[in-house]
Parts: C-alpha cells; sequence; structure tokens
C-alpha cells in the first residue's frame, strides 16, 4: 500500500515539473521576445510571430508531459490482469 502513495506522489510531482518547466521556457521566450522588441520596435512584428511557434510547441510538450503523469496515477490502482484466461471464461467458451 506504501508503494501505491508513493506512486501517486511520483505522479503527482512529475506533472508539477512538467508544467512548471513548460512554464519557465514560454516565460524565457516571452521576455527574450519583448526584449528583443524593446531594442528593435520595428522587429516587433517578426519577434511575436516566431515566438508563437516555440510557444505552442513548449505548451504542446508539457502538456504531453502531464497526460503522461496523469495516465500513470490513474492506472496505479487498477489489478494486474493475467495473460491466462479464468475458469469461468473458459466454460462460457465451451457451451
Amino acid at each position: 500500500m506504501l508503494y501505491l502513495g508513493l506512486g501517486y506522489l511520483g505522479a503527482g510531482i512529475g506533472a508539477g515539473l512538467c508544467l512548471l518547466a513548460a512554464a519557465f521556457g514560454i516565460a524565457r521566450l516571452a521576455s527574450a521576445a519583448l526584449e528583443g522588441t524593446a531594442r528593435q520596435p520595428e522587429a516587433g512584428g517578426a519577434l511575436r510571430t516566431s515566438m508563437i511557434i516555440p510557444a505552442a510547441l513548449i505548451e504542446g510538450l508539457g502538456f504531453f508531459g502531464l497526460v503522461i503523469c496523469l495516465l500513470i496515477a490513474l492506472n496505479l490502482g487498477l489489478p494486474k490482469s493475467s495473460g491466462t484466461p479464468t475458469e469461468s471464461t473458459s466454460v462460457e467458451a465451451h457451451k
């Protein structure tokens, strides 16, 4: 039972780290774009459009990590199924 709790804790920490890293990456990207716009205002439009694609990729990667951590957390408590059929299924198959 302790391992189940530790699994949930690990999945929660993993999800938090994924989203924190994605937020940090987008913040650094936006900071660099704003600094570039402040230094050269006429390049603001080009910087904005070139910032959108990496921001979307970083956000997608963060959500992918979140989904993986949630799948791990939701599958922790499920019982393991063996590959062999049980007696009730083999009896029903012969009817």
